[in-house]
């Protein structure tokens, strides 16, 4: 797997060391405004070293600061509802190149829980973003659709 994608996804999971999260030249479309009960200061229980920090970024997306250690990274991410599932669609950059990767998310209180949405259901790339959305909407339901699940907790 890429390395980029590694260590982005190794610190937005914070503990999941592998990464199969599908991902896309297309976005989801972003016509949804934040959700403020997702801004915040987040960290594993596991490694309170790393954590993720979600601060609006606009009406319509949020900024994400992976802080692991002495290190940060900036990410642009927003959400989509699609059939009652909350997807995040994550922009990462490479060389002038955008990736965007997908995963589902859950708020209860004070726990926020991430899993990838499973690469392993596409095989091919998709053709546009209307080919996307429906690839989210026919398979959303599907039991392996979510996986490599993780928890964070509000600092």
């Amino acid at each position: 797997m890429k390395t980029y994608k590694k260590r982005i996804i190794g610190i937005l999971i914070l503990f999941i060391m592998l990464s199969c999260a599908l991902e896309s030249q297309f976005a989801l479309p972003n016509d949804e405004k934040i959700n403020s009960e997702l801004i915040g200061e987040w960290y594993s229980e596991k490694n309170g070293d790393e954590r993720i920090k979600i601060m609006k970024n606009g009406e319509k997306s949020y900024m994400l600061q992976m802080i692991d250690k002495n290190e940060t990274d900036e990410l642009i991410a927003f959400s989509k509802t699609i059939k009652g599932f909350s997807i995040m669609n994550v922009k990462t950059e490479t060389k002038g190149i955008i990736t965007n990767v997908f995963y589902s998310f859950n708020l209860k209180g004070n726990t926020l829980t991430f899993s990838e949405v499973n690469d392993k259901l596409h095989d091919k790339e998709f053709e546009s973003e209307s080919e996307l959305l429906k690839f989210f909407e026919e398979n959303v339901n599907k039991e392996d659709f979510f996986i490599n699940t993780a928890e964070l907790k509000r600092k």
